[in-house]
């Protein structure tokens, strides 16, 4: 019996079950009708052995990472050597203008801002930028300022400011990690040993950078020494040139290159960059059910090729299983044709064209580029 089984079981345990139990010990002439003395005497203990039954199965749920959940699963996370990752804070660029429709200068690190709307977002200014604009980081964390662009009223008072406005998430914000995102990392089996800047190091410090969605390493990619790490933001998108930069200055900083002030070894030299987003234009033909309608259809066949691509994003930053090495990912057609076929109203559907080729898209994974799927337009023939 395995822990999982052993739970059920104590779940199973419920006060039927101990009443039975306990009234089969019971002499038969004895009366043991639900309101008989007997009955009542025992119901009380059944419930209490019912409730402690339940504990029990929690206990043993919350003994193993596979089971466990909230802050139990952390507390093993500790014993791993890590913990769940928090949520982040979403940096976004604003302009923000006075009546002459130019930056005004008496804005202050500290200044508040929100966003219009019945729940707006509130920010404060955190930096005053050498292009006029500034950076300002959300108040509140998780990805609900990740969305917003667009104009911005001051809380802070200040007469002369005539328009705000937010024209970039540069670093969007992510969600307190999930309990199945955390034990899939803990039940994760790890191939190599994080040690003196081989790549599963360089991993590890990205994943201590909360910015950074995912990432790819590719190691003496310009020589000895040389390491180019290539991120995503935690919108699974090519991460900003201020978020690139960010990340450049915690691993090697510009200043002081490769005498080991960030977190990658001495004599490190390391790039931090974004992927190239590879649009992918979908193009097929489908034959729509009679009762079916074209645009009901193609919003749903929009929505599950979104989907499929966040999934392709999802595992781009992991290493080709094959190769033990290095990065792999292709865009397969008989994998969008199954997911158009699935969508209600599709009676059939030919194998797609992928920007008007007719054939699979193998990903660009080397040392000059790394390429990131991105849905394009999707077009249905009649």
């Amino acid at each position: 019996m395995n822990p999982e089984e052993l739970a059920r079981t104590f779940e199973e345990r419920n006060f039927n079950y101990w009443k039975d139990e306990m009234l089969d010990e019971v002499p038969d002439d004895i009366d043991k009708r639900e309101g008989s003395i007997v009955y009542d005497a025992i119901a009380p203990a059944a419930m209490l052995l019912a409730q402690q039954s339940l504990n029990m199965a929690m206990i043993i749920k919350q003994t193993y990472i596979r089971t466990a959940t909230g802050e139990f699963l952390d507390y093993r996370a500790v014993e791993h050597g890590t913990s769940r990752y928090p949520a982040t804070y979403a940096e976004v660029k604003a302009v923000i203008e006075g009546f002459d429709h130019q930056p005004i200068d008496n804005v202050a690190l500290g200044d508040r801002f929100a966003s219009i709307g019945d729940i707006p977002n509130f920010y404060k200014v955190v930096k005053l930028n050498d292009d006029s604009t500034v950076t300002m980081q959300a108040e509140v964390s998780g990805t609900g300022a990740n969305s917003y662009i667009g104009q911005i009223l001051p809380v802070t008072p200040n007469d002369r400011v005539n328009w705000a406005e937010i024209i970039e998430v540069t670093v969007p914000a992510r969600n307190a990690e999930t309990d199945d995102h955390l034990r899939a990392r803990l039940l994760g089996s790890q191939n190599w040993i994080a040690y003196g800047g081989n790549v599963a190091d360089y991993l590890d410090m990205c994943s201590e950078i909360d910015t950074i969605g995912a990432a790819q390493i590719y190691p003496t990619w310009a020589g000895p020494g040389t390491v180019k790490v290539v991120i995503l933001n935690n919108d699974l998108k090519p991460a900003s040139k201020d978020l690139c930069h960010q990340v450049k200055e915690a691993l090697d900083p510009e200043e002081k290159t490769t005498e080991g002030y960030g977190l990658a070894p001495i004599d490190h030299r390391v790039t931090v960059v974004a992927p190239e987003a590879l649009i992918v234009n979908v193009r097929t033909r489908v034959k729509l059910e009679p009762q079916a309608s074209i645009v009901g259809v193609m919003e749903n066949i929009k929505k599950t090729l979104e989907s499929y691509f966040s999934r392709l994003r999802d595992d781009w930053a992991q290493i080709d299983p094959v190769l033990g090495r290095g990065y792999a990912q292709a865009i397969y057609r008989s994998q969008i044709l199954s997911r158009i076929m699935n969508v209600s109203g599709v009676a059939n559907a030919t194998l797609p064209y992928l920007n008007d080729e007719d054939e699979d898209i193998n990903l660009i994974f080397n040392n000059n580029l790394s390429q990131l799927p991105m849905l394009g337009e999707v077009t249905l023939d009649g």
